[in-house]
This record gives C-alpha cells, structure tokens and sequence, in this order.
C-alpha cells in the first residue's frame, strides 16, 4: 500500500513539473527596443487542424520603472516580398509587466502561411515602426 501511494504521489509531481516546464519554454529572444524586452515562438494556429495557418505569438516585457505604451508593425516575407503586414499595434505596460500571446493582442497570423513557411530560408518575418512612448499610466 506504502509503495503504491509513493507511486501515485511521484506520477503527480512529475506531471506537475512537466506542465509548469511546458508553459515556461519555447520562447526565443527577438531582442530589445528601448528597455522593452522582445521575444517569439511560433505554433499552430489551431493544434486540432492538420494544415493549421502559422500564428506568431509575441511576449514583451517592460524593463523600466514607468508605464510605456508600444506601437509596432509585424511583417512577414517571402524573400523581400512583403506576405503580410499587420494593422498598427499599440499595447501599454506596466513597470516589469511581461504580456503575451492572443488575450493581449500578440498573436498574429496570415491565411496560408504554414509552420513549415516559417522554417524556410526564403521566409522572414521582423517588427517595424516601434515605438515607445513613456506614459503616466496605463488605462
């Protein structure tokens, strides 16, 4: 009895662990933009979809000790040929706030541009027109 509540206890902490690594990683550095710290992962845009549409899920960070409020434009490439160029983004931090992915605005994606476009030589894709602008605070 001892040995199967040990076993059952040790299965719940090694999924426990496995769902908090999962939710932590993938995760690149795109880099920094006037101390907003800027990083990306790439996924399917739908996981039940076979041949799911690429979604660019973007994390940014304010570094600083004041509010800031960040305009930017995404654009994807096919070589030098522009594919997609989202609307003006604007999205406001907090002091040390880290946002990300669809509930804040940072999931975009373009119809036919698939996860295996995204890993090719001739795709790029980069953040253009970004701006940060300090605010009193963030509404």
């Amino acid at each position: 009895m001892r040995n199967i509540i040990f076993s059952l206890m040790s299965l719940a902490l090694v999924l426990g662990l496995n769902i908090d690594t999962k939710a932590q990683r993938g995760f690149s550095d795109y880099g920094r933009e006037q101390d907003i710290f800027i990083q990306y992962r790439w996924r399917a845009s739908n996981i039940f979809e076979r041949h799911a549409n690429a979604a660019l899920i973007l994390r940014l960070t304010n570094e600083t000790q004041t509010p800031a409020e960040v305009s930017f434009t995404i654009s994807f490439y096919r070589e030098k040929q522009v594919m997609f160029r989202s609307e003006d983004n604007k999205i406001c931090l907090l002091p040390g706030q880290s946002l990300r992915g669809a509930p804040a605005d940072l999931r975009f994606m373009a119809e036919g541009i698939s996860l295996d476009m995204v890993q090719s030589d001739w795709f790029r894709w980069d953040i253009s027109q970004m701006q940060v602008t300090p605010v009193e605070s963030c509404r």
